[in-house]
């Protein structure tokens, strides 16, 4: 860029505006290197309180009162004040007044600053323990309870404000395109007929999101179904949601908040019982950042339960660098002969990344195998205004097999 002379008041009128909320408003002044960032901060309000590994930071206040938290001191901050931010120091600034709290920021360029994260689904597998149900229809389109499992998926990106969505797809997933898109006749139908709660729920579907479509047209495994996103990713951080996986409350939303304050790649996990590691990617559990949350140092893909290195399953969540595009571009192939998202979270480490691994102490509904699908089916199915119904059906049903 040329190079520029601004005063204060003018940095919002040349700035990008990168983020609006009920917090504050963020605009951007990008350099190669450098961004200088204008926060305008809402009265009472904080922003999201977070560090830089490796990146120091300058902050300038112009105007307004409030204080800066720098690792465990806080101190008062107004117009004329500027603090230095080391390396790795938690930093967060809270507005104590009641009037518009302003601060100029100067830090490194990082990956994906101002872009809003996209969410990759894959859904291209064969779902070959489903046979035959899966012979004619996707396994992502299975009903559990009242809609199909990719749509839980969905809705859980959108959710978390994520609007821009690529499900990778392969051979014979057409109905999963088919559910997200509009159906005139259907439409008609449903409306001549005075059905209009129905209407309704049909209309949102089509309506749900931007969702985009690309074909992963070999079978060579997770890694490289979500390879084919690159292009839509780009250079910036992305979510990547199983498309057989259910999980409540939303995980993403809350790897996303890890995302936020520490800006590495996230991985949701969970606990599984010792016998069942093989069938999962598992991590080897480093430094503790906080309660659940910490770096990982190490991933196996399907380990036998001797060689597992923790009883930490990943469960379909994760939040990834776009780095991950440049190896599994490789197409190095492991466990199975395909080429394994793990084993390129594994590389990403090794080459000094930093991975954060999240306990997810909620549910996850595993739609991979019959038997947890049927009983994710029940377990919503509990939940929903037909529960109690279901729950003295159930208990008959129990009773007479006694």
């Amino acid at each position: 860029m040329k190079a520029l002379k601004l005063r204060e008041e003018e940095l919002k009128k040349n700035g990008r505006l990168v983020k609006k909320d009920e917090r504050y408003e963020v605009y951007d002044i990008k350099m190669s290197d450098l961004i200088l960032s204008l926060t305008v901060l809402h009265p009472e309000r904080s922003t999201t309180g977070h560090d830089h590994e490796n990146a120091e930071e300058i902050y300038h206040f112009i105007s307004g009162k409030g204080e800066i938290l720098l690792g465990n001191q806080k101190y008062q901050a107004e117009a004329g004040d500027i603090f230095t931010v080391p390396k790795g120091t938690f930093h967060r600034v809270f507005n104590t007044c009641k009037e518009n709290l302003e601060f100029i920021a100067v830090f490194e360029v990082y990956e994906g600053r101002g872009e809003s994260l996209k969410a990759v689904i894959p859904a291209a597998g064969h779902g070959t323990r489903f046979l035959p149900i899966t012979k004619a229809q996707p396994k992502e389109m299975l009903p559990v309870f009242d809609k199909p499992t990719i749509q839980y998926v969905v809705e859980e990106a959108l959710g978390s404000s994520l609007k821009n969505i690529l499900m990778v797809t392969g051979r014979g997933k057409r109905a999963i395109e088919d559910h997200f898109d509009r159906n005139p006749e259907l439409e008609v139908y449903l409306e001549k007929a005075g059905k209009s709660d129905v209407l309704k729920e049909i209309s949102r579907i089509s309506e749900l999101a931007n969702i985009n479509y690309v074909r992963q047209k070999e079978a060579l495994g997770l890694g490289h179904a979500v390879l084919q996103a690159k292009d839509f990713v780009g250079n910036s951080y992305f979510a990547v949601l199983l498309g057989d996986v259910i999980t409540r409350p939303s995980c993403l939303s809350k790897i996303l908040k890890i995302h936020e304050k520490y800006r590495a790649s996230v991985i949701a996990l969970q606990e599984i019982e010792p016998q069942d590691v093989v069938k999962y990617g598992i991590v080897k559990k480093g430094r503790e950042l906080e309660n659940g949350t910490f770096i990982i140092e190490d991933l196996v893909e399907k380990p036998e339960a001797r060689e597992a290195p923790s009883n930490l399953a990943i469960v379909g969540r994760y939040i990834l660098s776009s780095r991950i595009f440049d190896i599994l571009g490789k197409r190095e192939k492991g466990k199975d002969g395909e080429i394994q998202l793990t084993d390129a979270i594994k590389r990403l480490i090794e080459s000094e990344e930093k991975v954060i691994g999240f306990n997810f102490s909620g549910k996850v509904y595993d739609i991979g195998n019959k038997s947890s699908w049927m009983k994710s089916s029940i377990e919503l199915a509990l939940e929903s205004e037909s529960g109690n119904e279901l729950r003295e059906y159930l208990k008959e049903i129990l009773s007479s097999h006694q």
